[in-house]
């Protein structure tokens, strides 16, 4: 797949963009500066922004979510493209689902708190999330991905479908993610990493934190045992909406006590690998005299307070932070950006930008992302704290399983 990163290697010097109101002209101007960006379309049911981010918040239904959740046609949210881009924070969702329904959405706020809590573990961990962060408690696959699945051509309808889902809109059902992570790990043996990275970047809510470290609770190397499922399960579920037309041979047919034994060997574990993470190129910074506000993927809202601030804000389309994601995904931010009418768009290395502005002081959000604060690390910045959803603070033991989490943070959360 041709990324971002492609095109920032063929020299292409830093520049601002000009990118359009009207929503077709905004979509093709993200083609034409990025022409050798792969991936579909943004779907029109996913138009990025705070407006649209708001309209989804007040029409959940926190009454149907638990009830619900877990079916593919389930009464779920659909609001992780903008929580992972800030659209809306997550304090914001914990508030209006809380004031609506109160207790009786306790299953959803429940869910919403994974959310912070793999932001935690990632601000505790930084990179180590993308190695392993403990030893597998089965053996584990260490294949590069096939093509079968990169196209969608399993085989399997079920899986075949996901796959399409993901790489058509860039959305996919939790439950049909943790399927497919369990296939492509347990059933396929793929490399838990080379899956994770190729699913991240089409995912429209790519999140480093939730998708690295869900497939490696899939993998069971951060999780006490494999996380795996049956044809009755997937039946269930999805309504039999794959399972009754397909003609396919199919692998996960059987008890849960036999798929056990057929995948996993608990007598032969590997050490926790670690893989390595490439540098980021060196590049030259010049210390200027002015204040920039630096907008990043993780504070895409015009009610950002930042935004209120007199100096100049700008977001930059990164390739070492945006180097992998698809169009759709590129397009989903544009939309977000053109509600934010005072943020100047530029295209390069984010170092390179800010020494075309004189930088010498940046101010941005506080994030886990250390690509950025690599990136800022040659400046004086001035990280503003996210607002946390309790007063808890929360230690390293709190953060070694989201049960321990919970019990300490769903009390407040809960009962603020």
């Amino acid at each position: 797949m041709q990324t971002l990163l492609s095109v920032m290697n063929s020299n292409k010097p830093a520049e601002k963009l000009n990118l359009a109101c009207d929503l077709t002209d905004r979509y093709q101007r993200i083609r034409e500066y990025f022409p050798k960006v792969a991936g579909a379309e943004l779907s029109t049911e996913w138009r990025g922004g705070r407006v649209e981010a708001m309209r989804r918040l007040a029409t959940v239904n926190g009454d149907n979510y638990g009830k619900t959740r877990n079916f593919l046609e389930g009464d779920v949210t659909r609001l992780s493209p903008y929580l992972r881009h800030g659209c809306i924070t997550l304090k914001e969702a914990f508030e209006s689902v809380r004031a609506r329904f109160g207790k009786r959405a306790e299953k959803l706020l429940f869910e919403f708190a994974w959310r912070d809590y793999w932001h935690q573990v990632w601000y505790l961990k930084g990179d180590a999330i993308l190695s392993d962060m403990e030893p597998a408690k089965v053996a584990l696959g260490r294949g590069a991905l096939p093509e079968d699945i990169k196209n969608a051509q399993t085989g399997l309808p079920c899986m075949d479908g996901f796959i399409n889902d993901l790489l058509d809109t860039g959305y996919v059902h939790n439950h049909a993610r943790m399927w497919f992570a369990a296939y492509a790990v347990h059933w396929r043996k793929v490399d838990w990493r080379a899956a994770a990275d190729w699913y991240y970047a089409h995912l429209l809510d790519g999140d480093k934190a939730s998708n690295s470290l869900s497939w490696q609770w899939v993998a069971c190397t951060f999780g006490s045992k494999p996380y795996f499922f049956n044809k009755e399960n997937l039946a269930k579920y999805s309504n039999e909406s794959y399972c009754k037309s397909c003609t396919a041979k199919c692998p996960f047919d059987n008890t849960y006590e036999v798929l056990s034994e057929e995948l996993f060997d608990s007598t032969n574990t590997p050490p926790a690998k670690t893989y390595k993470i490439a540098p980021l190129a060196k590049v030259e910074t010049m210390q200027g005299v002015n204040t920039i506000v630096l907008v990043h993927d993780e504070m895409l809202s015009p009610a950002h307070p930042l935004l209120r601030r007199m100096d100049k804000k700008i977001f930059v389309f990164d390739p070492a932070l945006h180097g992998d994601w698809a169009l759709h995904r590129l397009q989903f931010v544009a939309d977000c950006l053109i509600e934010m009418e005072d943020v100047e768009v530029w295209f390069g290395d984010t170092r390179q930008v800010l020494n075309q502005l004189g930088a010498g002081q940046v101010i941005t959000q506080a994030t886990p992302n250390p690509t950025i604060h690599v990136l800022l690390g040659a400046y004086k910045v001035d990280y503003l704290a996210e607002e946390p959803l309790t007063d808890i603070k929360l230690t390293s033991s709190d953060l070694r399983r989201f049960s321990k989490y919970w019990q300490k943070m769903g009390p407040a959360i809960l009962n603020p």
